[in-house]
């Protein structure tokens, strides 16, 4: 199978959420190391968020292309996500959406991620949270069903004029029951008229196994002036993960093994920012059993009306 990795502009707009409608045009270049099979790649989208009923809605529209260094047909894929999130009192804030893939890739077109998640911001400067994410890849036989849970907790650590620090930790959990071919059997069946008159059967005996993946992420962001920095690393295992509040999925089926970020927004005005970012991440490429790296880079022009 071909594989891909999908990066999502959710995360750097969430600080525009409840402002009015934003819209972020990003796009973004993909590297992978000399270990990996896929070559480079590339991507571009829209993220779009406006008020609506007292609450936000979000919507994002991605397209990526990788190509292969053996100079196979390039992997072209398709994302489409819609979320809405909405205030309850003064603390407790609650959001649920759907993630859809069309993809060049047999076994996850069509993949669909189902998501929903709450916050609750007590006692300042703590918050705390969770998401809980359900990805149903149907291609498969049978098909793949993947449950991740994210509790995480934040707290703002520095006020000052030299700006705002605001540190976050997030656990995620991600486990999956998957089967493998154990044994298949051809043979012929007896019919009525002699041994002259048989019928073939294949019988095909599988194994269920459960996979289950740990991983801790801590994320730092800097408040200063117009600007707005957040360096973040992760390590431990994820295969087929949701990131980003549901906008961001692993749809294929590598083992991710640690990585690390770095972005930075600069507000112009009120109404127009512009974002750029870089990050590097661990995995093993699953068709040919090596481990690489992978760089991304992205960049983004942002506008509130």
């Amino acid at each position: 199978m071909k594989r891909v990795w999908i990066l999502s502009f959710a995360a750097t707009a969430l600080f525009a959420a409840e402002s009015g409608t934003v819209a972020i045009p990003f796009a973004g270049y993909i590297g992978y190391g000399s270990q990996s099979v896929k070559e480079s790649g590339y991507f571009a989208g829209v993220y779009l968020s406006t008020g609506l009923r007292e609450g936000n809605l979000e919507f994002q529209y991605l397209y990526s292309d990788i190509s292969y260094r053996d100079g196979s047909d390039d992997l072209t894929q398709n994302d489409v996500a819609i979320a809405y999130g909405s205030r309850y009192g003064e603390n407790l804030y609650l959001r649920g959406g759907v993630h859809y893939i069309d993809s060049d890739d047999l076994y996850t077109d069509g993949g669909l991620t189902v998501f929903g998640g709450a916050e609750y911001s007590g006692q300042k400067p703590y918050t705390f949270g969770a998401d809980i994410y359900y990805t149903s890849y149907s291609n498969f036989d049978p098909s793949l069903d993947v449950w991740q849970i994210s509790p995480y907790a934040g707290s703002t650590i520095v006020d000052s004029s030299d700006g705002i620090l605001y540190l976050k930790a997030r656990y995620n959990f991600i486990t999956f029951k998957s089967s493998q071919i154990e044994e298949t059997v051809v043979g012929m069946n007896s019919r009525m008229g002699g041994e002259t008159d048989r019928a073939p059967f294949v019988i095909t005996r599988y194994s269920e196994y459960t996979d289950t993946y740990h991983s801790v992420e801590v994320e730092l962001t800097h408040y200063y002036k117009a600007f707005e920095t957040v360096g973040s690393v992760w390590v431990g295992k994820q295969a087929f993960a949701v990131k980003d509040g549901g906008f961001t999925v692993y749809n294929l089926a590598e083992i991710h093994k640690g990585g690390l970020s770095l972005r930075t927004t600069y507000s112009y005005s009120r109404s127009l920012f512009a974002g750029a970012g870089i990050s590097y991440e661990r995995f093993t490429d699953t068709q040919n059993g090596e481990d690489s790296g992978m760089t991304l880079f992205t960049a983004s022009l942002g506008y509130r009306f």
